[in-house]
């Protein structure tokens, strides 16, 4: 199996063009050649120093990270450094690195839709975003609970990530939206959309005042949160290409730790 033909069958599911604007170019083959021939890939969220390594140790000949590994242009490469370091590497090793990032976020079936449908999620709607009208932030219901009772079902259900949230313990949440990642920009949009509460990995400070003040609830499940995409992948990909090993990092961990 050629890296092309794996890249075809990604952006039919996950096209390029619904890319959010900051993320246009850095979505897609970052590393590598089309022409590689791929018999092993391996999944992570990030393409840290211990995923590159795994992915070398393991002889994988691709890797697929949900963050784009180059983010911002280099004008220079310090080999000295950490990026510096983990470039050698890649190229040492000719590893390709393939990045999909908000075009799955936003992708019907995608980072949203696994959330929402994770949440229990009902009447599920793709609304488009106000600030990027190539992304969609999906709405859905649940029925009629307090804030603090759904902040505590939504941690159950996402019980590996470290949570916080925003809001009055006995708020009535009937409607909520979801946004993987940083979403909490969006935070006017849903209040126009008619939410009672906006879910997504990432708040600002002066977002969750603003959400306070305004009377949405937020509930902030930790940015990690969108390693979920990486055992929905494995399994896609395992179907559209039983040729190939699809595996899923074993080093990679959430860089935050809960103190209780």
């Amino acid at each position: 199996m050629k890296q092309f033909e794996i890249t075809s069958f990604l952006e039919s599911k996950f096209p390029n063009t619904l890319a959010s604007q900051f993320d246009i170019g850095k979505v897609g083959l970052q590393f590598g050649s089309k022409d590689k021939q791929i018999h092993k890939m391996i999944i992570a969220l990030d393409a840290t120093k211990d995923v590159i390594d795994e992915a070398i140790e393991k002889k994988c000949d691709l890797l697929i990270t949900h963050h784009p590994f180059l983010f911002f242009p280099l004008l220079s490469v310090d080999y000295d450094s950490a990026l510096g370091k983990k470039l050698l590497k890649i190229f040492h090793a000719k590893l390709n690195i393939y990045s999909i990032h908000t075009n799955f976020d936003t992708a019907f079936g995608g980072m949203n839709d696994i959330l929402a449908s994770i949440l229990n999620l009902t009447n599920i709607k793709a609304e488009k975003e106000e600030i990027d009208s190539n992304c969609f932030i999906r709405i859905g219901e649940v029925p009629q609970v307090k804030l603090k009772d759904y902040v505590s079902m939504v941690n159950t259900n996402l019980q590996d990530f470290v949570m916080r949230y925003v809001g009055c313990d006995e708020k009535i949440i009937t409607k909520v939206g979801i946004i993987g990642g940083a979403g909490a920009n969006e935070l006017n949009n849903a209040i126009k959309l008619g939410c009672d509460c906006l879910i997504t990995g990432e708040v600002k400070h002066n977002q969750a005042l603003e959400a306070l003040e305004r009377g949405i609830a937020l509930i902030e499940v930790s940015h990690s949160v969108e390693s979920l995409f990486k055992e929905y992948l494995q399994e896609m990909l395992k179907k559209a290409f039983p040729t190939c090993e699809v595996l899923v990092s074993q080093k990679e961990k959430d860089p935050f730790k809960p103190f209780r």
